[in-house]
This record gives C-alpha cells, sequence and structure tokens, in this order.
C-alpha cells in the first residue's frame, strides 16, 4: 500500500467514539482520518478536539464535497444507513458502513441495488467478528481437519442491559423504523460467525421475548438453526437476563471441540490428544476490518464482508421474525 487512505467518518456517537476511533488509531499506516460530521455541532467539535483537530462540519454534504477525501466510515443508526450511503455513493467514495446493513429488509435490498449500481467503489459492512482473531483462529482449526466435522454449535450471549445504556441512549433500535431491535442489531454479529465458521445456514427458526418494554419490542430470543452441511446451531441471545451472565460458544466436531468466553479460547483435539489455549489477543476485529477496508480500495479487490454478506447475516434474523417459532427455509 502507497500511503493511507483518506477517511471521513459520518457519525461521531458512541460507537464511532468507542469503537471505530481506537481503531483507525490502530492503523494509520493504513488509514488517515481527515475529517468528521455529526448533524449536531457540539458532537462534533467535542470529537474532533479528541482525535487531534480533524476538520469537523454539520451534515455531511461539505465532507462529501472534499477531493482529499476517498472513503467514508458510516457510523449512524441502521435507519440511516441508506441514505447516507447513497449519498456517499453518489460523491464517489468507498463505503464502510456499520451493521446491521440497513433497518429492514426493503431497505437492505435497496442497499444491494446500490453496490451494483457502483462496482467500481468499495462497499463494505463493518461486521469486526467477521475479522476478530479468535473467530478466525476456529475457522484454521475447522479447515485444518484436525477436528473432523462439525456437527453442533450452541452459543449463549446473556446480559442485563438496562434502558439508560450509553449505546440505547438515542433511542433508534427501539423504534418503529427498526422492528428487529436488539434480536437484529445483535444477532447479525453472530449469523456472521456461524456462516463464517460453518457455512450457509438452510433453515431456521426464531422464537422472541420482551421481558423489558423499555428496551424495545424484542429484547431477547432463541434461534434454531441448520447449516447447508448438517449442522445443528442454537443461539440464545437475552438482553434483560437480571441474575445471570454468559457469553460463551461450545462448538463441537467429531474428534474436538472450541470453545471461547470472549476472553479465553480453548481448541481441544483428540485425534492428536491436543489442547491449544488463547488468551483474546485484539479488539475484537475493529482494527482488522479497517485494515480490510484500506486493502480494497487500494488493491481494488472484493471484501470478505460485503454488502450481499451483510444481506446475507440480515435475512436469517428478518425472515424469521416475521414468522416467530417456524421453520423458515432461507435461499
Amino acid at each position: 500500500m502507497n500511503h493511507p487512505v483518506k477517511i471521513g467518518m459520518i457519525g461521531c456517537g458512541v460507537a464511532a467514539r468507542e469503537l471505530h476511533w481506537p481503531a483507525l488509531q490502530a492503523v494509520t499506516e493504513h488509514v488517515e482520518l481527515v475529517a468528521i460530521c455529526n448533524r449536531t455541532a457540539q458532537k462534533a467539535q467535542h470529537f474532533s478536539a479528541m482525535s487531534g483537530g480533524v476538520d469537523w462540519y454539520v451534515g455531511w454534504d461539505e465532507l462529501l464535497a472534499r477531493p482529499d477525501i476517498e472513503a467514508v466510515d458510516i457510523v449512524l443508526p441502521a435507519t440511516e444507513n441508506l441514505r447516507a450511503t447513497r449519498a456517499a455513493l453518489a460523491a464517489g467514495k468507498h463505503v464502510l458502513v456499520e451493521k446491521p446493513l440497513a433497518a429492514t429488509e426493503a431497505e437492505a435490498q435497496e442497499m444491494l441495488a446500490l453496490a451494483a449500481q457502483y462496482p467500481h467503489l468499495i462497499t463494505m459492512v463493518a461486521e469486526n467478528f467477521r475479522y476478530a482473531a479468535a473467530f478466525e483462529r476456529i475457522k484454521q482449526w475447522l479447515d485444518s481437519g484436525e477436528a473432523g466435522r462439525p456437527y453442533a454449535l450452541n452459543w449463549n450471549a446473556m446480559t442485563l442491559m438496562q434502558e439508560d445504556n450509553r449505546y440505547l441512549a438515542s433511542g433508534w433500535r427501539s423504534s418503529e423504523a427498526f422492528p428487529g431491535g436488539l434480536v437484529l442489531d445483535a444477532g447479525v454479529h453472530y449469523i456472521a460467525v456461524v456462516r463464517d465458521l460453518l457455512g450457509e445456514i438452510s433453515r431456521a427458526s426464531l422464537s422472541p421475548s420482551q421481558v423489558n418494554p423499555k428496551l424495545g419490542q424484542l429484547d431477547g430470543a432463541m434461534l434454531s438453526a441448520q447449516t447447508a452441511s448438517g449442522v445443528n446451531v442454537t443461539l440464545n441471545l437475552y438482553f434483560s437476563a437480571a441474575a445471570h451472565n454468559e457469553w460463551r460458544l461450545v462448538l463441537l466436531a467429531e474428534h474436538g471441540a472450541a470453545i471461547y468466553d470472549g476472553r479465553k479460547l480453548l481448541l481441544t483435539s483428540v485425534r492428536p490428544d491436543k489442547t491449544r489455549e488463547w488468551r483474546r489477543d485484539d479488539d475484537d476485529g475493529y482494527a482488522a476490518e479497517m485494515r480490510a477496508f484500506a486493502r480494497a480500495i487500494r488493491s481494488g479487490q472484493p471484501v470478505t464482508s460485503d454488502f450481499a454478506a451483510g444481506w446475507r447475516d440480515m435475512q436469517v434474523i428478518t425472515r424469521t421474525l416475521a414468522q416467530p417459532g417456524q421453520w423458515v427455509t432461507l435461499d
């Protein structure tokens, strides 16, 4: 790569400050943040000061008009993804957009159409789990054949989120414009990993729940699925678990198991008798996805986490939510 990609950030909320900005700081040899914008001046000014005085704007028109900006990092509510992406692509900018791809299936289809309309521009979903080191290690372990055929995956993600949680404060996740609520917003993370490790999901069933109405229409769900290769998958995603906190993936294969709790990864194989252990040594993939975005821009090669992948992650949730408790065949 000859020189860093000059990037503008659209949105200065909590995800931009706490997730994207640290990742950008870690990959300055690949990406240079040169401008930011927000709909309110106060947030834009605050982010500019925090980031060393980069140029700031209210709204994205002036940012997108700058010829030196090659790409944008869109860190907005999913309900704004379509509008911001349309404007950025029309301005000739490569696009990295926060997950999920869109708020609804109809908007997701418009996002796919935009990507097809601008094939010379990189269109990528910021699905950091796709680039996290722990899941890459599990993938390499499976691909090596050491563990044999995987046949089951169980993933429990249970925590207690309060309505004043800083990631929920803006309210868009519980709005009518985002009918999937927390189940969609968080669920795409887990679907992305399942698909990357085990292949496409052929059918699924989702049973949603609501415990705390202040978190929105949905604050939990159990999703059962089967992959095209015959792996049984169970995801328990509950965000109002008052007396239990757990985040644990267990993947079973013919000759081994992978166990990951977000801090420690264990890969155990009985043929050969071998156990490896890693402590998490990355930021859950945020820096790696930024590097992948920049690499794609400079090389012209497609990215793993493109809009089509973001749609396939998303559709598992949206289509099963449309028929709760029923098995849905996925294309």
